[in-house]
C-alpha cells in the first residue's frame, strides 16, 4: 500500500526510448514529472491529451493514468523526477532542461524544487475532441455521453472508439476512475466524513464509492483512513 509519496518502484534520471515507441496506457503510484529533452510524443491522462516536444513538461499526480505514442521519427529522450503537487498536473514548459539535468544528478529532489520555481503553463498545441471529452470528464461532469456526441456530429459508437485509441479505455470508465481519484485525494487529505465524500463525488452511497475506490487504488477508504492515521501516530511517537 502507498501512502504519501512513495517512490521505491520509480527510477529518476534519464531515459531514452526508441523512435515510434508506444507506451501502453499504465497508473502511477507516486507524482513525479516528465522533462523532454528531445524528440516528441502525444500524451493522454487525466489531464487532457498533450502533444510534447523538447523543453515540454508533463507533471503527474498520484494515480495519474497516462497512455504515450511518439509522434515523430526522433528517439525520445526524457528527464523523469519525483512531484509532490497533487494539485498541478498536465502539461507546463521550462527555459532550462539540460540545467534541471545537471541538478538531477546531484539530488533529484532539489531539482524537483528547482522545476516547481520555473515552470510556466502553456497552450496546448494540439486541440482534439478527445482531450476536451477527457478534461470534461475529469472535472466531475455528469453530461450524458450521447448528447455530447451528438453536438460535436459523432454517433456514439465513434465516439467511444475514438476515446479508447488514444486513451486506452472507454470514456464510461476514465470518468469513474477520474471520479474514484477525485474522491481518494478527498479522503487521504481531509478529515471530511466518508459519506460525505460520496455525496460531494455523486456516488450512489458509501459503499458504492468504496467499490469503485478499491477497485481503482487498490484498497477501500476506510482502509486509506487507517493506514494514515496510524502513520501519523508513528511519526509523533518517534519525535
Amino acid at each position: 500500500m502507498t501512502t504519501g509519496h512513495d517512490y521505491s518502484s520509480i527510477q529518476f534520471g534519464v531515459e531514452t526510448f526508441p523512435a515510434r515507441t508506444v507506451r501502453p496506457r499504465h497508473r502511477h503510484l507516486a507524482g513525479d514529472a516528465t522533462i523532454i529533452l528531445g524528440g516528441s510524443f502525444v500524451e493522454c491522462s487525466f489531464a487532457g491529451r498533450f502533444a510534447v516536444e523538447a523543453g515540454d513538461v508533463l507533471l503527474h499526480g498520484t494515480f495519474d493514468c497516462h497512455a504515450d505514442a511518439a509522434h515523430g521519427r526522433l528517439p525520445i529522450q526524457v528527464l523523469r523526477l519525483p512531484w509532490e503537487d497533487a494539485s498541478v498536473e498536465g502539461q507546463f514548459r521550462v527555459r532550462d532542461p539540460d540545467g534541471l539535468v545537471r541538478v538531477a544528478e546531484r539530488d533529484p529532489r532539489e531539482a524537483m524544487n528547482a522545476l516547481a520555481c520555473e515552470i510556466r503553463a502553456v497552450k496546448p498545441r494540439e486541440s482534439h475532441w478527445t482531450g476536451v471529452l477527457a478534461v470534461t470528464l475529469s472535472g466531475g461532469s455528469l453530461l450524458s455521453l450521447r448528447q455530447w456526441a451528438e453536438e460535436r456530429g459523432l454517433r456514439p459508437d465513434e465516439l467511444s472508439r475514438g476515446f479508447r485509441s488514444e486513451f486506452g479505455v472507454s470514456p464510461r470508465l476514465f470518468r469513474l476512475e477520474a471520479r474514484s481519484r477525485r474522491a481518494w485525494g478527498r479522503v487521504v487529505r481531509s478529515n471530511c466524513s466518508l459519506t460525505r465524500i460520496a455525496h460531494d463525488h455523486d456516488f450512489s452511497d458509501l459503499a458504492h464509492m468504496s467499490r469503485s475506490i478499491r477497485a481503482f487504488t487498490g484498497f477501500p477508504p476506510r482502509t486509506w483512513r487507517k493506514t494514515l492515521a496510524g502513520d501519523a501516530l508513528h511519526q509523533v511517537r518517534s519525535s
